[in-house]
């Protein structure tokens, strides 16, 4: 059985940059947690972007494990969680702010200046992990949806 097969359509590229979107984003949203102020339930009390960032798992699983016969509604929901995942790296959670929280121990949200990450750390080396965790994650979303879309460009009667 060929990863097109098991994986509806995808290839073994595809499949594999999308695992690596689960797996990364994984540690982003771990991250987030011991940050604490980009953070929000099921972890925190507040229901924020945070929370509904947490749908990238299933969208994510979707056009992982999808079937092929619904490779092109995959593929443009696989587009949008892109979407959103770039735009709240670059609007609401800067790399500065990711940095900052771990760098020096404090947030630069304006509405939580008090706010220290839950390891009570001050590290460069940890801010300087955290943006790049963050920076793969945009890159790999890019990279599946230009995987993906290359693959649905290959299909037959397309």
């Amino acid at each position: 059985m060929s990863a097109s097969d098991r994986f509806g359509g995808l290839s073994k590229r595809s499949a594999i940059i999308i695992g690596a979107v689960i797996l990364i984003g994984l540690i982003h949203h771990t991250d987030h947690v011991l940050r604490v102020d980009h953070s929000g339930w099921p972890f925190r009390a507040d229901v924020n972007p945070f929370t509904f960032s947490l749908l990238a798992y299933p969208i994510s699983l979707f056009a992982l494990l999808g079937p092929a016969r619904l490779f092109w509604l995959r593929w443009l929901v696989l587009l949008v969680g892109a979407g959103f995942t770039l735009s709240a790296h670059f609007m609401i959670e800067t790399p500065g702010m990711q940095y900052a929280m771990w760098a020096h121990n404090h947030s630069l949200e304006p509405q939580q200046p008090d706010t220290h990450n839950l390891l009570g750390l001050q590290s460069t080396a940890l801010g300087l992990v955290a943006v790049g965790v963050s920076m793969t994650l945009n890159l790999l979303v890019v990279a599946g949806v230009l995987s993906m879309l290359w693959d649905g460009k290959q299909r037959p009667g397309t």
